[in-house]
């Protein structure tokens, strides 16, 4: 059901419009009535008028007046102007502002129905089309919130898989007033908004790069627009990455000596899950948390036996060893001597 106003400071117009529309056939109200278009503006916030008919000559504000103060609080309500006169330049005017039809007075019924339908034909046509385009949104955010996780994981087969998806559902069924342009600034200004409420920031905006005017040529465009995002990603994550696992490694150097270190303190230490800092460090270094440790313990215990008189057994305990033997069998699988024959073979060679 529509709502209708009538804007007349004539009493007879009211009473022959409210039969017109009554008699029309059509599932439209009379919402709300005025005098003049001050009272009509006041009426407006209660009414919500999707039609009004309203003549153009009245005092106080004037029926254009009205119509374009009105227009800027809902620019879908359809207008029908009422006029004593024959004035093609008040027509003009209403054309530029949108109104559907300019009826002269005494009202003609026929003519009047007429504008009635074609206004109601307009509205229905207007809620058809916002409900296609939300449905249309509503879809396209879908796909974007699925991409937007395949970016953030730079899954990049995933992600140009939905790209396309995207793509193939603007060309389908897009609003025809969407330019190609138009879309890819919109739909990577969308995936942009969205990285940055997890403080992620590209170095240049996507959204505002020149983008293609055929929406063939896109396809193309939004799968190089992907790839740099996922290479800025992945470039930040690997830096991070790095720093991190440096830290790691510099706090292993400052706590090697301590037998029970482990790889949960050293997560605990930088801020990292057990699981992540394991899975870096491999990545980073070629080798295992473990292994690294006992390599840089080992390094440590030649060092002390080639240039130091530190006892063998004290070597052991400074790299954190409290058990001899398997630092000895360590020690020698590392560098194929036990520590004795390291340090006999380093003074027989001081300078080897």
């Amino acid at each position: 059901m529509y709502r209708m106003m009538i804007v007349d400071d004539e009493y007879m117009i009211h009473l022959s419009v409210r039969k017109m529309v009554e008699t029309s056939g059509l599932d439209i109200i009379i919402a709300g009535e005025a005098e003049d278009g001050e009272e009509a503006l006041r009426l407006l916030g209660s009414c919500s008028p999707d039609i009004v008919l309203t003549d153009i000559r009245m005092p106080e504000l004037d029926g254009l007046s009205f119509i374009e103060a009105a227009k800027k609080r809902n620019e879908r309500t359809q207008f029908i102007i009422l006029s004593g006169y024959s004035d093609f330049e008040y027509a003009r005017q209403a054309i530029r502002f949108g109104v559907s039809d300019f009826l002269l007075k005494p009202v003609d019924p026929d003519q009047f129905r007429e504008a009635l339908g074609r206004a109601y034909d307009q509205l229905a046509s207007s809620e058809t089309k916002l409900s296609r385009q939300h449905e249309w949104l509503l879809t396209l955010q879908e796909l974007s919130g699925e991409l937007l996780e395949q970016i953030w994981a730079a899954s990049e087969d995933k992600a140009q898989l939905l790209a396309g998806e995207a793509l193939r559902h603007y060309m389908s069924s897009g609003p025809a007033e969407l330019s190609p342009p138009q879309f890819a600034h919109h739909f990577t200004g969308m995936l942009e908004a969205e990285l940055g409420k997890r403080d992620f920031r590209f170095a240049r905006p996507y959204a505002d790069r020149e983008w293609p005017g055929h929406a063939a040529d896109l396809g193309e465009a939004l799968r190089d627009a992907l790839s740099g995002m996922i290479r800025e990603i992945k470039g930040t994550r690997n830096l991070g990455s790095r720093q991190n696992i440096h830290r790691a490694m510099q706090y292993m150097q400052e706590h090697f000596a301590r037998e029970d270190l482990s790889l949960s303190e050293v997560a605990e230490a930088i801020g990292m899950s057990d699981a992540y800092l394991s899975r870096t460090f491999k990545e980073e270094t070629n080798v295992n948390f473990v292994k690294y440790l006992i390599r840089l313990r080992m390094e440590k215990a030649r060092d002390l036996l080639e240039h130091t008189d530190c006892p063998t057994t004290d070597a052991a305990y400074q790299v954190g060893f409290s058990d001899y033997s398997h630092f000895s069998k360590t020690f020698k699988k590392t560098y194929g001597l036990t520590p004795s024959e390291l340090r006999k073979q380093s003074r027989q060679h001081p300078n080897g």
